[in-house]
């Protein structure tokens, strides 16, 4: 267990310091280092990476990720849980959304990071002697761990070689001794350094040898603090090993920022991957085509009367997504012009031009089409067009046979669809326009109809002249002619990268709150890339069909000893990426995006231990730690599985509560306030609300009334921000508690 030996093992007082330092350590993949054996310590059952040097870290380059819980957790867990975890996340969020000090850059902090503690660790009581272990501080180290930390205590000092002289071990062995911490705050030759503190603490180290055993670690730089009083495990990154019973952690402390500040400062530049199910959008600015578009009212009209083997073959670059066939009745306009004389008609008049309409039904197939490649360019919803009408008729006083064009127009605004397109070519995922090369209006005409007498009949007063009229409609289309830079979107891309600075982590559902798929999401964000001493935005696509991280449950205790934080408690992985690109070296490389990153929790419950001869009934046996969730606060603890959490998840699929959680309207001393709860879904009426159980009051001044209403005057000297349960109960007895947070400003 030199897990265990190297959080216990403690030696005389060597010295004492008031000295400020921190350090922190970078964690890589398993097998990247020759040196890293498990003779020496490294690569012990539940590791999930080995230290890595300055330069060889791994970090992530995914600004948003999301997490999800799935029904094994939401089972166990409930809705307890799932606060939990969500509070773990939303810390995560706050280092880079500006709620410390208005930081939204990792590299804003100041130099020496002040702004952060030194230990963020504490201690519940009540928690410790229910043997209960922070579910949300565990999350919290599993994230540390998941961004690139690896624990500073551990790789304070730590071996590099070992070897056995001619006198055999213990006598004539020789080791190297290495570290793999560094101070986040730069020296004054502006290099980082090694370091031999992890938040102000001073560790030296003892080589503990055992010379021979089964195939596992023979020796190992055990570290111990300089003074036995001093504070340790301090760090987040250190939480999953280092958590003990009845302990939890407020949040991040100096050494993991410092440690966060290097992996993800912009001028750390790394040549990186974006990641599986990435596309990099990418232009190629030495290469120029030319695009044109086309009449979008006369796609329209194809569009709607052809299915989409017609419409490709119209169109051949073009791709159609889907298709959806639409039958209707469809009413055809037929009209049409003639001359004629009628009875009535005074003898020796000219023929009279008439006008007819036929109409028809038929019983047509429209389509409803979505395509892959279509951009529409302009689009209007009113178009003009123009009615041309020419009619060779008798001249007005002019004597019989004598004939006269007359021409004439008429500009008509109407309803229609009028504009241009474009399709992006099937061998590009996109394009930059450059320029407009050209602007073309063209003229469409159409004849509508047109009508004349026989030739030689007679047009009055013995005239045998031909009489004749047409009309024509004539559309107008704006074609233009674009100067383009081709873009290819390759998948996973390898470039030289900056560090993200900051990012966000956000929760995902599966599709319904007890079910198992999740609903995919698309993520469009900037990497910025440096090409030919040039920073360039380089737009990037992420599809995600499966979460970052998934929160899981099962039962993965095999002997007493799983009860404990450690391998057996916690299942976890990470997916690291060397890119391929640093032959020789540990790194550097990034940390994928993946489903490696689940987080499994044990969930057999309550495990007890018994040892023979001596402990073989209930009075003796020894009780191991469980899952809890608990701070700082008078609340008494949670401890998992919670019938009540699960029974108010269960709820939670057909009553919805709002205003959704988990933050109220803030509110302000001496001012009225007023916050209007509802519930929806398959409440039954009517609804009854109150304070949850054990849930904290509410800032002074403010009172629930059972309709739902909160309201009141926050009193003087309540501004703080205040955490409160509300609960709805419906007439069926079901009920739901949701968690809020108000802030309450001077």
């Amino acid at each position: 267990m030199w897990h265990m030996l190297k959080r216990l093992c403690g030696v005389a007082v060597l010295g004492l310091t008031a000295q400020y330092a921190s350090a922190f350590a970078l964690l890589g993949p398993l097998g990247s280092e020759e040196y890293q054996v498990i003779v020496i310590g490294y690569e012990l059952p539940g590791d999930i990476g080995t230290p890595k040097n300055l330069g060889e870290e791994y970090r992530r380059n995914t600004p948003t990720m999301y997490f999800s819980m799935d029904a094994n957790f939401l089972d166990y867990f409930g809705s307890n849980g799932v606060v939990a975890i969500e509070q773990a996340m939303d810390v995560m969020t706050g280092l880079f959304d500006g709620r410390h000090n208005g930081v939204t850059n990792i590299s804003g902090y100041s130099s020496d990071l002040s702004e952060w503690p030194l230990e963020a660790q504490r201690v519940n009581y009540r928690a410790q002697a229910l043997g209960l272990y922070d579910i949300k501080s565990v999350v919290l180290g599993l994230m540390a761990e998941q961004m690139g930390l690896a624990e500073p205590e551990r790789y304070t000092w730590t071996l590099h070689d070992r070897l056995v002289g001619p006198g055999g071990c213990p006598a004539d062995v020789q080791y190297t001794v290495i570290k793999r911490n560094f101070d986040p705050v730069y020296s004054g030759l502006d290099l980082l350094q090694p370091s031999s503190y992890v938040n102000g603490t001073l560790y030296s180290y003892i080589i503990v040898e055992i010379c021979t055993g089964p195939p596992d670690t023979l020796a190992e730089a055990i570290e111990f603090p300089v003074d036995p009083l001093a504070n340790v495990f301090t760090p987040l990154a250190s939480a999953v090993s280092g958590s003990f019973i009845g302990g939890y952690y407020t949040g991040f402390t100096r050494d993991d920022m410092g440690g966060l500040r290097y992996l993800l400062r912009t001028n750390n530049l790394n040549i990186e991957a974006a990641g599986p199910d990435t596309f990099s959008f990418i232009t190629n600015n030495n290469t120029f085509q030319l695009l044109f578009t086309s009449n979008l009212a006369v796609f329209a009209a194809q569009a709607l009367t052809n299915d989409a083997g017609a419409l490709t073959a119209l169109y051949p670059d073009l791709v159609v997504a889907g298709t959806t066939p639409i039958f209707t009745n469809v009413v055809s306009t037929n009209a049409f012009a003639y001359f004629t004389n009628f009875p009535w008609s005074v003898a020796g008049s000219p023929a009279s031009l008439v006008f007819a309409t036929n109409y028809t039904t038929n019983v047509n197939v429209w389509f409803r089409h979505s395509f892959a490649n279509v951009v529409t360019n302009t689009v209007y919803s009113q178009g003009r067009y123009t009615v041309l009408q020419t009619n060779v008729e008798n001249c007005v006083w002019a004597p019989p046979g004598n004939l006269c064009t007359n021409v004439s127009l008429r500009h008509v605004l109407t309803n229609m669809v009028m504009g241009d397109f474009y399709i992006i070519p099937t061998n590009l995922c996109d394009f930059r326009i450059v320029s407009t090369q050209l602007v073309n209006v063209v003229a469409i005409t159409n004849l509508d109809f047109v009508a004349t007498n026989t030739l030689g009949a007679t047009n009055g007063a013995g005239g045998t002249n031909e009489l004749q009229f047409s009309q024509s409609t004539v559309t107008y289309a704006t074609n233009r002619v674009f100067v383009v830079n081709p873009v290819t979107c390759p998948t996973n891309s390898v470039a030289l990268r900056q560090g993200m600075e900051r990012f966000k982590f956000v929760r995902q559902d599966f599709d319904s709150l007890l079910n198992r798929f999740f609903y995919p999401v698309t993520n469009e964000y900037v990497l910025n890339t440096i090409t030919n001493n040039t920073l360039i935005r380089e737009r990037v696509q992420r599809v995600l069909t499966a979460p970052d991280f998934l929160m899981t449950a099962q039962d993965l205790a095999t002997t007493p000893a799983d009860g404990l934080i450690g391998p057996g408690f916690i299942g976890r992985g990470i997916d690291f990426s060397t890119n391929g690109v640093n032959p020789g070296l540990a790194g550097p490389g990034t940390i994928l995006p993946s489903f490696a990153s689940s987080f499994v929790f044990n969930k057999v419950g309550p495990i007890f231990g018994n040892i023979s001869p001596g402990s073989m009934d209930e009075a003796s046996q020894i009780q191991f730690p469980i899952w809890g969730t608990f701070d700082g606060s008078t609340n008494a603890p949670i401890v998992y599985p919670n019938g009540t959490s699960v029974l108010n998840l269960e709820h939670q699929v057909l009553i919805q509560v709002h205003p959704p959680p988990p933050t109220l309207p803030p509110g302000k001393v001496g001012n009225s306030y007023t916050v209007i709860f509802t519930a929806s879904g398959g409440v039954s009426a009517p609804v009854v609300w109150s304070r949850s159980p054990g849930s904290p009051g509410l800032p002074p001044g403010l009172t629930l009334s059972q309709n739902g209403t909160m309201s009141g005057v926050p009193e003087s000297g309540s501004d703080a921000t205040y955490d409160i349960s509300i609960r709805v109960t419906d007439s069926a007895g079901r009920f739901v508690d949701t968690p809020y947070e108000i802030t309450i400003s001077p």
